[in-house]
């Protein structure tokens, strides 16, 4: 794959980037000239949430369009079920992301 790289301008993920974003830190760690550490999961689902808020706030924009887009976020984990089913509960789209969040995390 790397000799690969090096012929060509980039490459196609596919719907594995979309469907686990989490793999990409591993691209990263593997191609990536400066190894950075990855923020964790939960510092992007409040980086998440923070964009949410600010879109809402600067365009009346809802959050559940957003929120599903970070679906993938935790595949593969303990719990990601559960934690998919609240984000996309749509009993809750008038609720504010940061209580969704909490919700989630089964702190609320």
């Amino acid at each position: 794959l790397q000799q690969h790289l090096a012929q060509v301008d980039g490459v196609m993920l596919g719907r594995e980037a979309y469907h686990n974003p989490w793999w990409l830190t591993q691209w990263d760690a593997e191609f990536d000239r400066a190894v950075n550490t990855p923020p964790s999961r939960e510092c992007v689902e409040q980086q998440m949430v923070a964009y949410m808020q600010r879109e809402q706030a600067a365009h009346g924009t809802p959050w559940p369009p957003i929120a599903r887009h970070m679906l993938g976020l935790r595949h593969g984990l303990p719990g990601s079920r559960r934690w998919r089913q609240v984000w996309s509960d749509h009993k809750l789209k008038t609720c504010p992301p940061e209580q969704v969040m909490a919700l989630a995390h089964g702190q609320a």
